[in-house]
Formats: structure tokens, C-alpha cells, sequence
């Protein structure tokens, strides 16, 4: 994971493709409908996501905010 943090410093693009990488790993995960590997890479997606947000300077709480506003109406 060290390495995923560096990988932000490479810059959004490179932190955007690894979050790709990690979604599809995770509709193959679900589709397979393998429990334990679909919250391993689930787990991934996640961190991989934060990664990107961090490296675009933005914060979960950002998105968790919208969220609730969308389903708040």
C-alpha cells in the first residue's frame, strides 16, 4: 500500500487508471460471486479511490456530503 501512496505523487492520471484496474478486478469478483475475493478487491477499490481523491486534494467527507444531500430531498 506504501506504493500506492507514492504512486499518488505520479500524479491523478496514474492514480485514476489504478482505480480502474481495481473496478474491474471487483465486476470480476462479483460476477464470479466469490465472496472473499469480492471484499478483498472491494477493500482495494476503496483505498484506490481515497488515493485519487487525495491526489485531486479532496476529502471523502466531500463526497460522503453529497451523498447525503442527494438522499436527504
Amino acid at each position: 500500500r506504501q506504493m500506492c501512496i507514492r504512486d499518488s505523487n505520479k500524479g491523478a492520471e496514474h492514480c485514476a487508471k489504478k482505480l480502474g484496474e481495481e473496478a474491474v478486478e471487483t465486476v470480476i469478483a462479483a460476477v464470479e460471486n466469490d465472496r472473499d475475493h469480492l471484499i478483498a478487491e472491494s477493500a482495494d477499490l476503496l483505498f484506490h479511490l481515497l488515493v485519487l481523491l487525495r491526489a485531486r486534494g479532496l476529502a471523502l467527507a466531500q463526497v460522503v456530503e453529497l451523498l447525503q444531500s442527494r438522499h436527504s430531498q
